[in-house]
C-alpha cells in the first residue's frame, strides 16, 4: 500500500507553492492535488461531527467520493494532498487511512495569514446585500476550542475573526501532532521560502530533494479595508499559539505588510 499525505494549514500560507513544488519533485511518481474538493468539504461541520456518518446527507456524499478515490490511486501511487479545506477532516483521514497516513503541518506567521485572508473577503461585509458573509468558522461552531472568543465576537474586526480561524486550525494541529501517533513533520512556510528544509520536507513526503524553489505564489494581493496589525495583543489565545509555532506575533514588518496588501495593483491603479 501507498502512502497517503496530508497537508493541514489554515489556507493563505502556500499550499498553492507547495503543491507546484511536490509536483515538479514528484513527476508521474506520485499524485499530488490542491484542493481537490474546493467548497465541498465540509470545514466546519467536520470539526463536530468527526466522522461523514455523522453528517448531514447532503454533505456526506462529495467526502465519501473523495476518500474512495484516495483509495483507489493509493493502491497505484503515494497520494498528497495539500489545501486547507480539509483541516478538520483530518482526525478523520488520519484514522481511515492507519498504517499509510503522514502529516505536514504548513504554518505561516498569523499577522500576514490573516491579512491575506482579508484579501478573500472573508468575515468582511458582503459586497451586495443578498450575498453572504464568508464565514471560515465561528466561536459559536460545535467543536471549537476557544469558545472564550464568542463574548468578543461582536465588537471584533473581520482581522480578528480570521486571527480567531488561524488559532483554531493550528490548535488542532499541535493537538494531533501530540496524540495521532502518525509520522508528522511541522514547517513554516517562511522557511520554505528562503530554500531551508525543503530537502528535509521533501524526504519526509518521500520525494525527490533535487527541485528548484519557486518563487511564491500569492495572486490576491489588495486589502480594500485597512486594518491594525497590531489588534493581535488583545487576544491571548492566538499570541500563545503562535509562540508555540516558534512565532513573535509582534514580529512582522509593518511597512512591507502594507506595501504588500495595501497598495492596489497596477491594473486598478489606472
Amino acid at each position: 500500500m501507498n502512502g497517503a499525505t496530508f497537508v493541514i494549514s489554515t489556507g493563505r500560507c502556500g499550499t498553492q507553492w507547495l503543491a507546484e513544488v511536490f509536483r515538479r519533485a514528484a513527476g508521474d511518481g506520485s499524485v499530488v492535488t490542491h484542493e481537490p474538493l474546493g467548497g465541498d468539504y465540509p470545514s466546519r461541520q467536520m470539526l463536530a461531527a468527526k466522522s461523514p456518518q455523522h453528517l448531514d446527507p447532503e454533505l456526506v456524499e462529495a467526502l465519501v467520493e473523495h476518500v474512495e478515490e484516495i483509495d483507489r490511486t493509493i493502491a497505484v501511487k503515494p497520494f498528497i494532498e495539500c489545501g486547507h479545506p480539509l483541516w478538520s477532516s483530518l482526525p478523520y483521514l488520519i484514522e481511515r487511512f492507519a498504517g499509510c497516513v503522514r502529516v505536514i503541518h504548513l504554518v505561516r506567521h498569523p499577522v500576514p495569514t490573516a491579512w491575506s485572508w482579508l484579501t478573500q473577503r472573508a468575515y468582511c461585509p458582503p459586497l451586495a446585500p443578498h450575498l453572504p458573509e464568508r464565514v471560515l468558522l465561528s466561536p459559536f461552531d460545535e467543536g471549537v476550542q476557544f469558545a472564550s472568543f464568542r463574548d468578543r465576537w461582536p465588537a471584533m474586526t473581520p482581522y480578528e475573526k480570521a486571527l480567531f480561524y488561524w488559532t483554531e486550525v493550528n490548535a488542532l494541529a499541535l493537538r494531533l501532532e501530540s496524540e495521532a501517533g502518525v509520522p508528522w513533520m511541522r514547517v513554516q512556510i517562511e522557511e520554505l521560502w528562503r530554500g531551508a528544509r525543503l530537502e528535509e520536507l521533501l524526504a519526509f513526503a518521500g520525494l525527490d530533494s533535487e527541485v528548484e524553489v519557486l518563487p511564491p505564489v500569492d495572486k490576491f494581493r489588495f486589502l480594500a479595508n485597512p486594518c491594525d496589525p497590531l489588534l493581535i495583543e488583545r487576544h491571548p489565545e492566538v499570541v500563545t499559539v503562535a509562540r508555540t509555532l516558534g512565532y513573535d506575533p509582534l514580529a512582522f514588518d509593518d511597512a512591507q505588510l502594507r506595501l504588500r496588501y495595501l497598495k492596489p495593483p497596477a491594473a486598478m491603479r489606472r
